[in-house]
């Protein structure tokens, strides 16, 4: 739809000025071109593409007249002396629905409906797509908050192990520090392994091809949530919708064909006789007598069709747009309660003041690591935050692909 190129271009700002220009613009394209690149190389989308073409395709093979029938008949007389006939007839059936254009109105409904299935099929790869790339994002940033837990914990490991060589602490203050490193090591590794399982989705969203992305910010941070009335007028032309409407277009298509159908159908032609010294020859007529009422049923069934899909279409506006005012509410609470959790261990951090108490000795390493794991709690506890945050706005966004 119209709005899907905006937002992948708009995606083009998706990061906050936290590096020097080259470094922010690499990765303000990486996502935008991920997209694109998703689009163009997706095999479900390459599939989706030669269906429609095959759907318009199959839409026009109705709108000519059925191909003219020619009969030709030697026929010999019988008995001796009665001259051969003959016969030659050629007829053409005229088709309502063609003449009166109303089967070139179900065939553009119907293109209609193939092209919204389309929309449909690339407005999901793309929001699975934002999905999966605002989880890659997320595990970015925990690895390298991870990375860092690992390297502080190494640093005060050989700390302790330079303090046990001299003699000022015992082998259970070692291991302490050796099992707190083991522990950040595996934390880093399960984060690094689930890291590498969603660059696989990518791929596999990708068409097979690798596809990586090392940005450890989310898209729009600075502006992460779209305007409400941008979504309001994205689902009022979502796909979904879209393809609803078209359905009902193309039965409402249907009625009328089946009100041209139930006329009774001409069939036109030439027809001769030729003798011996006799020939006769001449325009043809006929037509069909709809006398049982199977043309009445069809119209009746049509127009009771064009009532259930209309009746979908709007089971499909509201939904949407119940959906829509939930779904904002949510990445809305989910936003403020990352907002303020970061706001407060920006003002609450310990780190610095822990790490210089435990080289002076005034706090013990069991206090020091206890006083850590509650910060690490807390961070942890921040990015999971952001992460549903994102995957709410992800949502969001999704609906203006």
């Amino acid at each position: 739809m119209k709005y899907r190129h905006i937002i992948i271009a708009a995606l083009a700002g998706c990061c906050t000025a936290v590096a020097n220009a080259q470094t922010q613009s690499a990765q303000s394209t990486a996502w935008g071109d991920a997209l694109l690149g998703i689009v163009h190389n997706n095999s479900t989308l390459k599939a989706a593409r030669s269906q429609l073409q095959a759907s318009r395709l199959a839409n026009g093979t109705t709108l000519k007249l059925p191909d003219p029938e020619a009969e030709v008949a030697y026929l010999f007389g019988s008995p001796q002396g009665v001259p051969n006939r003959t016969n030659v007839s050629v007829t053409q059936t005229l088709d309502w629905g063609v003449l009166t254009g109303r089967r070139k109105q179900l065939a553009g409904a119907g293109n209609q409906v193939a092209e919204a299935a389309y929309r449909q099929a690339e407005q999901q790869l793309l929001a699975e797509a934002d999905q999966t790339l605002t989880s890659v994002v997320y595990y970015n940033k925990l690895c390298t908050e991870l990375a860092q837990r690992a390297t502080l914990a190494n640093e005060v490991c050989q700390l302790y192990q330079q303090k046990f060589a001299q003699g000022d602490i015992n082998q259970i203050e070692v291991n302490k520090v050796k099992l707190n490193v083991s522990v950040s090591q595996a934390e880093l590794e399960r984060a690094r392994n689930e890291r590498h399982e969603l660059l696989l989705q990518l791929q596999r969203l990708n068409g097979g091809q690798p596809l990586e992305l090392a940005d450890t910010c989310y898209p729009n941070a600075n502006q992460p949530l779209p305007a409400l009335a941008d979504l309001q007028s994205a689902v009022a032309q979502s796909p979904a919708l879209l393809a609803a409407q078209a359905a009902v277009a193309q039965q409402q298509a249907e009625v009328k064909l089946a009100k041209a159908e139930a006329l009774p159908a001409l069939m036109v032609g030439f027809q001769g006789e030729y003798i011996k010294d006799n020939n006769y020859s001449g325009l043809s007529l006929g037509f069909s007598l709809p006398l049982w009422g199977n043309t009445r049923r069809k119209v009746k069934q049509a127009k009771a069709e064009v009532v259930a899909r209309q009746l979908d279409a709007d089971d499909v506006r509201h939904q949407q747009s119940s959906q829509l005012m939930q779904q904002y509410a949510t990445a809305r609470h989910l936003l403020d309660a990352s907002d303020k959790l970061r706001s407060d261990l920006s003002t609450t951090s310990n780190t610095t003041l822990l790490r210089r108490a435990l080289d002076e000795g005034q706090i013990s390493l069991l206090d020091y690591l206890l006083e850590m794991s509650f910060y690490y709690t807390a961070r942890t506890t921040l990015l999971d935050t952001e992460r549903q945050a994102q995957q709410a706005i992800s949502t969001l966004r999704g609906l203006l692909y």
